[in-house]
């Protein structure tokens, strides 16, 4: 590995697992046991995923990748440590699940290392693998496969795969960069103002949003939480939604505003099953229909840069939780 990234690497995967040993120490019902399980399998995750956010890093994993020859096995293997580790720990390691996941990972980096050398022009095999990876996700039909993995292992987990699949080995630009810029801020900030505008109005007349006040704030309370939905909320829908739906989109059509609809639509949709009433489920499409617009707008005007996109619907979210209640 390459010096930029492995320092990267290390440095987020220690932070990662001081942050996860505070978290998971102060959890009752964790006996040590499973603390380490937790402390072991997602930091080195969330290590690369953040570290993979500079572009520096990125370019050496691609160049690691080239001049590895059997670097797929080698990141499916880690992964799939990884994945066993709470089960071995934990006497509930399960070989049929894991090595299951093994295959799922393998044959993800393998479509999509066959079509390397071709533009990344959205095709029939990146939306089957777009759909194997985020479908399931989104059900939280994965976790049925090892139940000592919560939702921000899968989140940060299928955002790794992404990354690596398609910006490394596919060899797409999605733009996946975490490096801020004072232009992205700025751009997230005109997103957040106009997403708020068009969705918070019809959202308060039609009663499906109120305003809630917090009676008192707790600073380190509201600073994990914003974390959090930057890691395992915003991220992974605005890689998947945005850096690979839009993105590969905007290379089959010649029609400008298709993308960004299509995209947008389909990120509505996906909040279908969060809600059981359906005058409530189509006004939720509705708003995140808006807010997917408002996301698309940040992801294409600071140059399919997934770092604005990602901001802007942290803030929407984190003020939607905040000071609004659906």
């Amino acid at each position: 590995m390459k010096t930029k990234l492995t320092t990267l690497w290390i440095i987020w995967t220690l932070l990662a697992a001081l942050l996860m040993f505070g978290i998971t120490s102060s959890e009752e019902n964790n006996n040590t046991l499973t603390i380490l399980a937790k402390v072991l399998s997602l930091p080195p995750i969330m290590g690369l995923l953040l570290a993979l956010g500079s572009p520096k890093a990125l370019e050496q994993f691609k160049s690691w990748i080239k001049e590895t020859r059997n670097s797929n096995y080698i990141i499916a293997g880690s992964m799939t440590l990884l994945f066993a580790i709470p089960g071995l720990l934990t006497g509930s390691f399960d070989p049929y699940n894991t090595i299951l996941f093994a295959f799922i990972i393998l044959a993800v980096f393998g479509v999509l290392k066959q079509n390397q050398h071709s533009e990344f022009r959205l095709n029939w095999s990146d939306i089957a693998l777009w759909l194997l990876l985020w479908i399931p996700f989104d059900f939280r039909w994965y976790a049925g496969l090892q139940p000592n993995l919560d939702y921000s292992w899968w989140s940060m987990t299928i955002s790794l795969m992404a990354v690596i699949g398609w910006a490394s080995y596919r060899g797409a630009n999605i733009g996946y960069r975490l490096a801020p810029k004072i232009k992205g801020f700025r751009i997230a900030l005109l997103s957040l103002l106009m997403i708020l505008t068009v969705v918070v109005p019809p959202g308060l007349a039609t009663n499906f949003l109120t305003f809630s006040i917090p009676e008192s704030y707790d600073i380190q309370k509201l600073i994990a939480h914003f974390v959090g939905l930057f890691l395992t909320v915003a991220l992974p829908e605005e890689l998947f939604f945005r850096g690979i739906l839009l993105r590969g989109l905007k290379k089959v059509t010649t029609k400008n505003w298709v993308p960004i609809v299509v995209s947008s639509l389909a990120f509505g949709l996906m909040h279908w099953n969060n809600l059981n009433d359906l005058p409530i489920q189509i006004a939720y499409i509705s708003l995140a229909t808006f807010a997917g617009l408002g996301y698309g707008w940040a992801y294409i005007k600071s140059g399919n840069n997934l770092f604005a996109a990602i901001l802007a619907h942290t803030l929407v979210d984190w003020i939607w939780k905040l000071y609004l209640v659906g």
